[in-house]
């Protein structure tokens, strides 16, 4: 059902489809009318307090129908119309329902009947009141789930993880809430949060569960309402480019002069202490094996992309044909950064290691 604000100082009376029987009220002359009963949640309307389900009401000595359990909105209006109450004064309790009947806000208000009357009635949260978060995500760029990752290798974010608190994950499909020009209103709701601050950890990953964006915001949810949060993903990851050559007696030779037709990469991610390439056992191996000299670009050197951000140890082996000697970074292996965001188009780019 569609919801519209009305601003309670202008609702008049509204005719709405609710009547109560004639109670006996405190008499003293006075009119008999109908209790007009206008609601809001801590200040927020219906449209802002999706978590409330219905509204109750009680009034002591009154038979309401329905057993007094009224939608949130009745003709667009927050409230309801009881009709036909004698003269007097009347103890109207008030409290908002969820979907399964806890009362998230409850306020008690007296009226006095001499005529049509109006209540408006401001509820507070209870203890059992939660919130929701509308949430989505956007790219560097303002990509789409489609355009992040490795997208020459096929291996795009299409999954995102959402951790609140420390929690295990919740894993949504990327699209879902990827707001972008085409679909600005994609979101995802996150429901039964306690008032209060949350912390939010975001990240997308690609079918592999291999992460390159994330991002830790913090969310303060509402008693019984819904706060909307965009969640700007960054990038994690980097590149890394390399050249090579090679040391022989005091002079810097290629990788024709030197005999070495291919080479072997490995990295050590410093903080982490984890080895790039690795067996099946997650020991390190030698490496990735790259050819000596890239006949493309003409280029001795590689660009390792989509590294997590970090310094690395770079290890490089290069047997010579035949295997009868190996060229190697020193005992002490060189110390490489690779910052998140900054992603090296070739080789040519990057620091040159000599090999002896």
């Amino acid at each position: 059902m569609n919801r519209t604000f009305l601003n309670l100082a202008t609702a008049a009376v509204i005719s709405m489809v609710a009547s109560g029987c004639i109670i006996v009220g405190g008499g003293g002359g006075q009119a008999s009318g109908n209790i007009n009963v206008l609601w809001s949640f801590n200040g927020q309307g219906c449209l802002l307090t999706p978590s409330v389900a219905s509204v109750r009401v009680s009034i002591p000595g009154a038979t309401l129908p329905n057993g007094g359990v009224f939608p949130c909105m009745t003709e667009n209006v927050g409230g309801i119309e009881l009709k036909n109450f004698r003269g007097g004064r009347y103890e109207l309790t008030v409290e908002a329902l969820d979907n399964v009947n806890r009362v998230l806000f409850a306020a008690t208000t007296t009226v006095v009947v001499n005529g049509n009357v109006t209540a408006s009635v401001n509820l507070l949260p209870t203890a059992s009141a939660t919130g929701q978060v509308l949430a989505s995500w956007t790219f560097p760029g303002n990509l789409a789930c489609s355009q992040v990752g490795d997208v020459p290798s096929g291996r795009v974010v299409s999954r995102i993880l959402v951790s609140i608190d420390g929690s295990q994950p919740s894993t949504v499909d990327c699209a879902r809430g990827n707001a972008t020009a085409q679909n600005p209103g994609a979101m995802v709701t996150v429901e039964n949060l306690s008032a209060g601050p949350h912390v939010f950890d975001v990240s997308g990953q690609d079918s592999t569960g291999f992460t390159y964006v994330a991002v830790r915001n913090t969310v303060t949810v509402n008693a019984g309402g819904a706060v909307a949060a965009q969640f700007q993903l960054g990038w994690v990851v980097g590149s890394m480019p390399l050249r090579w050559s090679f040391l022989n007696a005091g002079t810097t030779i290629n990788c024709a002069q030197a005999q070495v037709t291919n080479v072997f990469v490995n990295l050590k991610n410093q903080q982490t202490q984890q080895w790039i390439f690795t067996d099946t056992q997650g020991m390190p191996t030698a490496g990735q094996q790259i050819p000596c000299l890239n006949t493309m670009t003409s280029l001795q050197g590689a660009v390792f992309s989509f590294l997590p951000a970090a310094n690395y140890e770079v290890y490089i082996q290069a047997p010579i044909t035949g295997n009868a000697y190996t060229y190697r970074t020193s005992a002490t292996p060189p110390v490489l950064q690779v910052q998140a965001g900054v992603f090296a188009q070739t080789a040519a780019m990057g620091q040159q290691l000599v090999l002896q």
